[in-house]
């Protein structure tokens, strides 16, 4: 599909000005390939693309992947912890119609700056709310949703409350039987963070594979790593290995990774 570069997003909001919003300060900053980031708080949170299937993340395209590899269901239910500026859940929308997501975001201002900076599917569609990311799941009705989709960041880490085994158990719940999770997990060398969060998963809902750059996963440098379980199943992992053979980056695909 050809990118749509004459669009641009927000084309009235200045550049590089800081934006007021519940937890800090958020901005746009332009790309030269014309693709418009939202930062907040001093780090790059969200891709603005105008063509919906362009994702400019690697660990987003990560998370495109193991939505292939699972299958969706062309009239899911997602619920996206982490709003920003909702660049993944659009991403699912456009290519899934008849889909539908909720995204939760604990920042009560930022939803309503996205809004109106960049075209948004509308409710139903995509639904945006201010809430707490572990009250989002906690507060869900057994085996409602499809996908459970965690890209919550305080800095560059993940609250602990999302990544601890109380929010696993909750995320599992709310699952349909064969239903999937995915998480963007933040990791560096030396940091356990992460291993305890992986553990959580496994305990919560079994079978987790990791995508990611092989020297992150092999705790050699900084980066991001996108775990995946399927409530009650598990992912073919060839079918990951396939994806990570063409993608732009050395990236691996394992069932044993620990954090």
């Amino acid at each position: 599909m050809p990118r749509h570069r004459t669009v641009r997003v927000a084309p009235d909001v200045p550049r590089g000005v800081e934006f007021a919003i519940a937890t800090g300060v958020a901005e746009l900053r332009d790309e030269p390939d014309g693709t418009t980031f939202l930062w907040v708080n001093g780090v790059p949170s969200s891709p603005l693309d105008p063509d919906p299937d362009a994702l400019a993340f690697e660990y987003m395209r990560h998370l495109s992947a193991a939505v292939d590899a699972w299958g969706a269901p062309p009239r899911m239910l997602a619920l996206h912890v982490g709003a920003a500026a909702c660049a993944f859940p659009r991403h699912l929308a456009h290519r899934l119609p008849d889909s539908g997501h909720i995204a939760v975001d604990v920042d009560a201002t930022l939803p309503e700056l996205v809004r109106a900076w960049w075209d948004l599917p509308r409710a139903p569609r995509l639904r945006i709310r201010a809430q707490d990311g572990l009250e989002a799941v906690a507060t869900r009705r057994d085996e409602s949703l499809d996908l459970v989709v965690r890209d919550a960041f305080a800095g560059d880490s993940t609250p602990a409350a999302l990544a601890s085994p109380e929010w696993w158990a909750h995320a599992a719940r709310a699952l349909r039987p064969g239903g999937l999770a995915l998480a963007n997990v933040g990791t560096r060398p030396g940091d356990r963070t992460a291993a305890a969060d992986v553990a959580a998963a496994r305990e919560a809902l079994g079978d987790v594979v990791a995508i990611g750059e092989h020297a992150v996963l092999k705790g050699r440098r900084r980066g991001n790593v996108v775990i995946a379980a399927v409530r009650g199943g598990s992912l073919d992992p060839g079918a990951l290995r396939r994806y990570a053979a063409s993608a732009p980056l050395p990236t691996g695909v394992t069932t044993d990774w620990a954090g």
